[in-house]
């Protein structure tokens, strides 16, 4: 057998051992998504791929799903990574597509949710992060977690335009 993945309840992770199965697997996805993302948007391929995605400046859960069939390809080998290395047990599977989902509605939502339990994570940015990437094409690349963005320096025009906004509402 290929893959001797666990099926049964006794062999199933304790929740604290899922937990931090869920938390590899999501910053091995975001690392990949963010410098594949960012690549994407590379004056030579944008035009041609991911701009199909960028037709919505104000996005909506489904536009999650709306992409280029080689950005699906590209930017989806980042979701098995996590699985590949770390699943002992068919729970992790199933977790893992309900905790991605859940993150990708959101951030695609158009609403910053604060009972979403995503919130509960370090660093994550949520639906108010991932807009300003919509609404201006350059930065925000990370999809779950803002730490690449602050490494690379690409969360300098969302961080100007929080500044800006907040000296217009104090105005």
């Amino acid at each position: 057998m290929v893959f001797d993945i666990g099926y049964d309840y006794q062999s199933m992770p304790t929740w604290y051992s899922l937990l931090l199965q869920l938390y590899a697997c999501l910053i091995l996805e975001d690392t990949w998504h963010y410098f594949l993302h960012r690549a994407l948007h590379h004056k030579s391929v944008y035009k041609y791929v991911h701009k199909v995605h960028h037709n919505y400046k104000a996005p909506f859960g489904m536009v999650a799903e709306c992409v280029h069939p080689v950005e699906t390809v590209v930017l989806g080998v980042g979701f098995f990574i996590g699985p590949l290395l770390f699943c002992t047990h068919l729970i992790l599977l199933w977790t893992w597509v309900g905790v991605r989902l859940l993150e990708v509605i959101d951030v695609h939502s158009g609403y910053n949710l604060k009972w979403n339990p995503l919130h509960l994570l370090p660093f994550y940015g949520g639906a108010e992060y991932h807009d300003f990437h919509h609404m201006n094409f350059h930065g925000n690349y990370a999809p779950t977690f803002t730490w690449w963005d602050r490494i690379c320096g690409t969360h300098v025009p969302y961080q100007e335009h929080k500044k800006n906004k907040l000296a217009n509402k104090q105005n």
